[in-house]
């Protein structure tokens, strides 16, 4: 019997070790954002009941903005299963505003699991400072200190978009670009990024009194931002928040 317990609890300590590695690996894996990657159950914990629920039919060829008293019919109108976003309406230091939670099919765990793989964040009362942005989005803080800041033209419509570009590479900003961005298997600096979209005929030269209409939380990289900097006109520019 004493041998057995010789075997058993060196085991024990060594399992409990791994354990606790574990637990540790899968609560490091978060960003700063605070909302990437939660669940859909996870979100509506921490933010509610949402306004609306949005879906569209692939690709784009109808879209429904619904009551969630309305989930079950709304599903009953498509052939097949479709994703269901969440905007919210919330109000933040007096400031109105409109969250859109964009959820992602995750099947990496061998289950259907929706997780958040992108949030917009619009202003509906009034356009904000750049410099004032993370006074009412405290997700927005880390933008403060991203070295790469890039600047291009949205393609057709008369604004600049900001793409702040965070370090914060890890093992989760990794998937999510992987399983919701691009596949491109070369991307590896998928990190944290915020794409800031200016309002209608905002002069080129940014800066922290430049007035924000919208911003995306997302993941992004330079990699993937070389990608396209022929169609956008990208130019690398200095973080107009330092």
């Amino acid at each position: 019997m004493k041998s057995k317990l010789r075997f058993v609890l060196p085991f024990l300590g060594l399992f409990s070790v791994c354990l606790f590695q574990s637990a540790n690996l899968h609560a490091s894996e978060t960003l700063d954002d605070g909302l990437l990657w939660l669940t859909k159950a996870e979100i509506n914990e921490k933010l509610g009941k949402p306004t609306y629920l949005y879906c569209e039919e692939e690709p784009f060829r109808r879209y429904m903005i619904v009551t969630p008293e309305q989930e079950n019919s709304l599903r009953a109108t498509f052939l097949y299963d479709v994703v269901i976003h969440d905007f919210y309406y919330l109000n933040r230091g007096g400031n109105n505003l409109e969250y859109r939670i964009y959820y992602g099919e995750d099947m990496s765990e061998g289950k259907n699991t929706y997780r958040v793989k992108e949030y917009s964040i619009s202003f509906l009362d009034n356009p904000i400072p750049l410099g004032k942005v993370a006074e009412i989005i405290p997700e927005f803080k880390p933008a403060y200190q991203c070295p790469k800041v890039y600047q291009e033209r949205l393609v057709n419509f008369n604004n600049i978009r900001l793409i702040f570009v965070t370090e914060k590479v890890n093992d989760l900003s990794k998937k999510i670009g992987s399983l919701f961005v691009d596949p491109d298997k070369d991307i590896k600096d998928w990190s944290l990024s915020y794409d800031v979209i200016l309002v209608d005929n905002e002069p080129e030269n940014t800066s922290a009194n430049s007035m924000v209409k919208e911003v995306i939380v997302a993941v992004d990289g330079e990699y993937r931002i070389g990608k396209t900097s022929h169609v956008f006109g990208t130019k690398l520019v200095k973080n107009p928040l330092q």
